[in-house]
């Protein structure tokens, strides 16, 4: 991706993919494992309801603790059941493509989280100095999923 970063980390979660499925598909589990996630809820939804799993085309607005406390707008754009969840960001200064892949293997499932974080004008600057941080937090993301379901 030129002028851009990307970031992938991959762990064999000792539960079967439909384990590991049902918990990341549930919006309200998000910050449980994706720390810098401080609130998720849909803006179309009452507050303190929230639906039980990501849905194409639904939008979502989630406060993230990530240089400052800010609020962005996320959007599904893909879900293929038990196998990917791809979330684009659609408000703030940098917009990145989260996507969540599932491949169940003998009992288990290797989760891999990959984020593209497309970087334009000055921004671009900015990509040496990021690039290490989102590797780091993404792999302590994917590390903190691990933990948290073989617990």
């Amino acid at each position: 991706m030129g002028g851009g970063i990307t970031a992938e980390s991959s762990a064999i979660i000792e539960r079967p993919v439909q384990d590991v499925w049902a918990f990341v598909s549930d919006p309200s589990n998000e910050p449980r494992w994706h720390t810098d996630i401080l609130e998720i809820k849909s803006p179309v939804d009452p507050p303190g309801h929230s639906p039980e799993s990501w849905t194409v085309g639904a939008t979502w607005l989630v406060t993230v603790q990530f240089m400052g406390r800010r609020q962005y707008a996320v959007e599904i754009t893909a879900v293929e059941p038990m196998r990917r969840i791809e979330i684009t960001t659609k408000t703030g200064p940098v917009k990145p493509i989260a996507t969540y892949a599932f491949e169940g293997t003998d009992g288990h499932t290797r989760f891999t989280r990959r984020v593209d974080m497309p970087l334009g004008g000055p921004m671009r600057l900015l990509a040496p100095l990021m690039r290490g941080d989102l590797r780091k937090r993404n792999a302590r993301f994917v590390q903190n999923l691990k933990e948290l379901l073989e617990e």
